[in-house]
């Protein structure tokens, strides 16, 4: 663009308003041609030029030249724009940089009308657009702004234009927003920074600050211009996404990655005398929830521990889940011994029944607790809660236990154990030995208990009292049971084929509560007994109290055994607390005395008498009695005496193999 001297307005009809904006323009400018913007030989409206400044368009020499010479006012440029083009140009100018500058703008010249029109136009763009748009100049003279920065500072544009920070906002304010002015004018160039306005409303929002020096072609500082950018939204939906990158999606509580740094960097910078701890806890048996409940019921009980832990655990540390129905804790800057009041908090809110879903579960969690040590790393420090967890759930359900040095042997040990294990099922190394039940009358032969064997290549026979509770912590006990049931089924069988007479031979077969928590077990049941070809009244399914007690479920499943005609052994009684309680709630038709009793009734008459008691509730009760553990003819006798007509126990036969049953059968 070039700027033309046309002769100065004559001063009576000039009204410049502080800054350099002029507020007010009329008829005789018209006729000079030298007329606020929009005003020309056609005659639109004068107030069009209002707000427009000019040293946002042309700070040319020749304008320097003019106003030094004072052919030119500095307030009012007269720009020959013949161009349409050329106006677009400066229009695009002001979109990018905002309303820099302060006094009107004069077209005149070819295409004057035409980009008087598109600068209208622009003026109504900026208008709607709801970023606040500003300029100042150089002393901080507002000269333009847009409806969306009237909004921002609540008054409108007449009662900005002419105004500074001073006169628009309290003092506090005004200090802050002039010294960043003075900071940037000082600078140059262009400011971006993140920050927090209030508007008048009293809402505030999260910002981004756009703000720009402009100069003229000496390079010397005019002013500046500037754009307000809501971010409030972004900012929130950036706090969701890392909230939900960090969150479990099922529960609200942290996850295993931000666990996983939180953890890095609490070992980071431990403390010697109150080292972080993690305490790593494991739903016991969650697997029946989902399995008989459904995982919608599963995942409601979930959220409910969740919500217990974050409760219990407060400030005092971070809860996570890091999968499945394993979460953990850590704590910082914590004694040994709130810690341990930690655990046993998180134990005592777990011991009531949950309630999920309006279902009341009991839920009963192990934990593992790990100290962490200098030099340690988080995956270290939560490598050592998982081997204590181990060790805790080796001890049985609802327990805990802290790491110490020498577990990771016996860890890794039950580990090699339990890879072997899974592969003896896979290579058929185990077997099924017998234990004979008698009569003890006669010393008939009317029954055996199946017991599973394991011989390894390596290792040679690995105790049942090692390698099944291995087999129960793992979950392999599901398809070992199913293996001995169907053999135990098909052996039975066999010896009834092989003498009819023994109608009356049983099979007894132990289950554990985790199988008899299995949805499938009672059809698994079925498919044995058809397959074998065996009459289901020649099978004893032996079930430990704990196994009767431990789920209201399990009951349902009791029954569905009886309606197949499958009878119930009670074993180990008399080892339990609700002993009686299961005899008048459950179908049971055998109570299997414990060896503990046994093993005193020679010697001790407190325990022969609970023993003839229990023959005698027995008898009244309808059901069959068996003494376990008889190792002497003695103990065989008096048995006999107090009204015992089965027993089994090395004074009898040890455990057999198949062959070697069928010889005894003989």
């Amino acid at each position: 663009m070039s700027v033309t001297g046309r002769g100065a307005v004559p001063s009576s009809r000039r009204h410049p308003q502080p800054g350099g904006t002029d507020r007010c323009c009329d008829d005789a400018w018209a006729s000079n041609q030298e007329l606020p913007l929009g005003v020309s030989t056609d005659g639109l409206p004068p107030a069009h030029g209002v707000g427009f400044p000019v040293r946002q368009w042309v700070s040319p020499p020749e304008a320097a030249r003019l106003v030094a010479s004072g052919d030119l006012d500095a307030g009012h440029v007269v720009v020959a724009a013949p161009e349409l083009d050329t106006a677009t140009t400066a229009l695009a100018q002001l979109a990018m940089a905002g309303f820099n500058g302060a006094s009107s703008v004069l077209l005149t010249g070819t295409g004057a009308v035409q980009n008087a029109r598109t600068l209208q136009q622009l003026q109504v763009a900026i208008d709607n657009i709801p970023a606040p748009i500003f300029s100042k100049d150089a002393d901080g003279v507002y000269g333009a702004c847009n409806r969306a920065f009237e909004t921002f500072v609540g008054v409108p544009r007449e009662k900005i234009i002419g105004r500074t920070v001073h006169d628009l906002w309290s003092s506090d304010l005004a200090a802050m927003y002039d010294k960043a002015d003075r900071a940037l004018m000082e600078a140059g160039g262009t400011q971006i920074y993140d920050g927090q306005v209030r508007y008048a409303d009293g809402s505030v929002r999260d910002v981004t600050f756009y703000k720009a020096v402009f100069t003229d072609d000496q390079g010397t500082a005019r002013g500046q211009s500037g754009a307000i950018l809501d971010i409030t939204e972004r900012r929130a939906l950036e706090a969701k996404l890392r909230t939900l990158a960090d969150s479990d999606p099922l529960t609200g509580a942290a996850n295993r990655a931000s666990f996983a740094r939180r953890l890095d960097e609490a070992a980071a910078h431990a403390d010697t005398d109150q080292p972080p701890a993690v305490l790593l806890i494991d739903l016991d048996d969650f697997k029946i929830v989902n399995d008989t409940l459904g995982h919608d019921i599963g995942d409601k009980l979930l959220v409910a521990v969740s919500e217990l832990l974050r409760q219990n655990v407060r400030e005092l540390g971070l809860v996570a889940r890091l999968g499945g129905d394993e979460f953990a804790v850590l704590t910082e800057n914590l004694r040994a011994d709130d810690v341990d009041l930690l655990v046993q908090r998180i134990l005592a809110a777990l011991t009531p029944p949950v309630l999920a879903a309006d279902h009341p579960l009991v839920v009963r969690a192990s934990i593992g607790v790990a100290y962490g040590r200098p030099g340690d790393r988080g995956a270290d420090l939560l490598r050592n809660a998982d081997i204590a967890l181990y060790v805790a759930k080796d001890s049985g359900k609802g327990q805990y236990a802290y790491y110490r040095s020498g577990m990771k042997t016996r860890v890794v040990e039950q580990a090699t154990l339990l890879n072997g294990l899974r592969q003896a099922l896979n290579e058929r190394q185990l077997h099924l030995e017998y234990q004979p039940i008698v009569r003890l009358s006669d010393g008939a032969v009317i029954g055996v208990e199946a017991l599973a064997r394991w011989r390894d290549p390596t290792r040679g026979v690995v105790p049942p009292a090692r390698f099944i509770p291995i087999a129960e912590r793992s979950g392999l006990i599901l398809p070992l049971g199913r293996w001995v049931l169907d053999q135990a089924c098909r052996d039975a069988s066999r010896w009834q084929r092989l003498d009819p007479v023994r109608e009356q031979f049983t099979m007894h077969v132990n289950v554990s509560a985790h199988q008899l928590r299995e949805p499938t077990f009672t059809a698994d049941l079925h498919k044995a007994l058809t397959d074998a070809g065996l009459n289901p009244a020649a099978l004893v399914i032996e079930l430990t109290e704990t196994a009767m007690t431990d789920d209201p479920a399990t009951v349902e499943t009791v029954h569905a055994i009886r309606e197949l005609g499958v009878r119930i052994a009670l074993d180990d009684f008399g080892t339990g607390q609700s002993s009686l309680a299961i005899l008048a709630s459950c179908p049971v038709d055998v109570i299997k005395i414990d060896k503990s009793f046994v093993d005193q009734i020679t010697g001790s008459d407190r325990h022969a008498a609970v023993a003839r008691t229990v023959v005698q509730l027995a008898n009244s009760l309808g059901m069959e009695t068996v003494a376990e553990g008889v190792e002497s003819a003695v103990q065989a006798r008096h048995l006999h005496t107090m009204g015992y007509r089965q027993a089994q126990g090395f004074h009898f036969a040890r455990p057999l193999v198949p062959d070697a049953v069928d010889l005894l059968l003989e």
